[in-house]
């Protein structure tokens, strides 16, 4: 059975008397529709207490007017100062603002700038910091890669022959708030970068659904808890995207609840400063044993019209 015949069942089973055919076409329509915004407004143990009403504008407006998610109205330099990734972009757009970035041959920022923006530490790379790899480069470093991405999605840096400049736009953005140029990365990283782009994954595990994430970082931040919770809670929710995935590499797959913790919680929610990990060793970061919680600015950014759990 589909899901509109368990539709009908819920409605006959509510309303036995619309089986009789007493009611008139209006009034069958006028119950069925009052019947339907009562299930929409249902509060769903697969969406941890939301309801589909609530869930559907996670997934198509995530910051509308009916969303339970919203941006906080002024956002401070001390906050945004504590946002990594978007700290490594004013670091890049000021290079920038200094002439045009040659690129390799490639197409690659140079090691130089790479270099430069590693040493900030302001994120760091596990496979630089465990001795993997050995050169800090576009290609080794994924922060590094979605740097540049994001800033050639947006409209501030354009690529001309084989540098990388400011446009006309770009130039008079450094000079425009902090808190306006961080919601526009914000929104540039959340719907128009491809978070499939440092992983290869064919998946939209972690990347789907990633309002409802941030619901499930308030609801559930307040203590440390394992990227394995959120995830299965993720994949609960969405059950469609509980395959195994392939991989980059023939012949290989991955779990889900692994590349949701690559995209979601060490990329996006790691990167934009939401949340804090207690230190870890490799082996706890590909058992998915990492242990976090929300980051003092998380509810500084984020408006959230849920309560917070403590259970």
């Amino acid at each position: 059975m589909g899901l509109a015949d368990d539709i009908m069942q819920e409605f006959m089973a509510a309303y036995p008397e619309a089986a009789q055919g007493r009611w008139s076409q209006q009034e069958l329509n006028q119950k069925l529709h009052s019947f339907m915004q009562a299930r929409n407004q249902k509060p769903l143990a697969a969406f941890d207490g939301l309801s589909a009403q609530q869930m559907h504008a996670l997934l198509n407006n995530p910051f509308g007017q009916v969303s339970i998610l919203g941006r906080q109205q002024t956002l401070t330099d001390d906050v945004i100062d504590q946002v990594p990734f978007f700290r490594l972009i004013e670091i890049l757009q000021g290079k920038l603002s200094q002439g045009p970035i040659k690129l390799t041959t490639k197409g690659n920022l140079p090691l130089s700038v790479c270099g430069e923006l590693y040493e900030t530490k302001l994120l760091t790379d596990d496979g630089i910091e465990n001795g993997y790899s050995k050169k800090i480069s576009e290609d080794n470093v994924a922060f590094i890669q979605a740097l540049k991405a994001c800033l050639l999605i947006g409209s501030d840096v354009k690529k001309l022959g084989n540098a990388l400049s400011l446009t006309q736009t770009g130039q008079k953005s450094l000079s425009r708030r902090r808190d306006k140029r961080f919601w526009e990365l914000f929104d540039i990283f959340t719907t128009r970068f491809n978070w499939g782009y440092l992983d290869l994954a064919d998946t939209q595990v972690g990347y789907f659904g990633w309002a409802y994430s941030l619901y499930l970082l308030h609801r559930y931040g307040a203590q440390h808890r394992k990227t394995s919770f959120y995830a299965s809670k993720a994949m609960l929710a969405f059950p469609n995207l509980q395959q195994p995935t392939p991989s980059g590499h023939y012949g290989f797959t991955l779990a889900p609840e692994r590349v949701y913790q690559w995209r979601f919680i060490e990329k996006f929610a790691a990167w934009f400063g939401l949340i804090e990990f207690e230190q870890a060793s490799i082996d706890t970061k590909y058992q998915g044993r990492i242990l976090l919680r929300k980051s003092p600015i998380f509810s500084q950014i984020f408006l959230l019209d849920t309560p917070e759990s403590h259970s």
